[in-house]
């Protein structure tokens, strides 16, 4: 148990203590359309994108205050959209008023990682029979930049390109009642995606991202969603293989606020 907390603990000394305000920034400015006419929704989806992209680990703090300075917002559309969040199970109320991203158990992210692999794979599937020669460039441009953050160790880099490459391609299928449903998984399991980056032993490729680019060009469906399925395997694998989930312990080692409402 010491040992597994230790891994804990060491692997978040491994990550950014916080998110940038750039990050979020940009995070915001994926927001499109009629979305952009409040505030509200704004700071809703930046925070839900940093939650996605993993730009919050379990455990981090960070205050209300400090995040509306960072979007450049007052503290109300923050405070209504970490409710929003916690509604959304993105996020845990505490007793004392702080909130942090869920306990996480090993069989609930391995149900969490099975849903996302049959409706991820699904929305590949259906945007190969669709995908243009523009898409099929903005992927390999998102992929590309994600393989030099990884090289680079830009860890934040890498996973905000990650979650690009993967909802450029389902948004492609516009499927408008699936899409809704893998972005609360991924509100879900975007935090722990972080440590696939940072455990010992780790792998992170892009040869699914590859595999997947290589059946959107042919155009061949079953094989766009076998490459989605498989990356999301990988790499859930690593995480469960690594005993991250495992237990109360661990969970409890990472029982810290990571925003405050006071």
């Amino acid at each position: 148990m010491k040992q597994i907390n230790h891994a804990v603990r060491r692997t978040a000394k491994r990550l950014p203590a916080r998110a940038h305000a750039d990050e979020l920034k940009a995070a915001a400015a994926m927001v499109s359309g009629q979305e952009r006419d409040t505030m509200r929704v704004r700071v809703y989806r930046a925070l839900a994108r940093g939650l996605m992209a993993g730009m919050f680990k379990p455990g981090e703090a960070v205050t209300l205050r400090t995040l509306a300075k960072r979007l450049g917002t007052s503290a109300m559309p923050v405070r209504e959209a970490v409710s929003r969040l916690i509604a959304e199970r993105a996020l845990v109320l505490l007793p004392n008023r702080s909130v942090i991203v869920p306990r996480m158990s090993r069989a609930r992210f391995s149900q969490l990682s099975r849903v996302r692999e049959t409706l991820e794979g699904t929305l590949a599937e259906i945007a190969a029979a669709r995908a243009t020669p523009a898409l099929l460039r903005r992927l390999a441009k998102t992929n590309d930049t994600m393989r030099r953050c990884v090289a680079q160790h830009n860890f934040h880099g890498a996973l905000t390109h990650n979650l690009a490459f993967h909802f450029t391609l389902y948004e492609s299928a516009s499927e408008e009642v699936v899409l809704p449903l893998i972005e609360m998984l991924w509100l879900q399991a975007g935090p722990f995606l972080a440590l696939s980056l940072t455990m010992p032993g780790a792998r992170w490729t892009a040869r699914h991202h590859q595999a997947a680019m290589t059946a959107l060009r042919a155009g061949n469906g079953p094989a766009a969603r076998r490459a989605i399925e498989a990356d999301i395997e990988e790499t859930s694998e690593q995480l469960l293989a690594k005993a991250v989930f495992a237990h109360e312990s661990v969970a409890g080692a990472s029982r810290l606020s990571l925003m405050s409402f006071s």
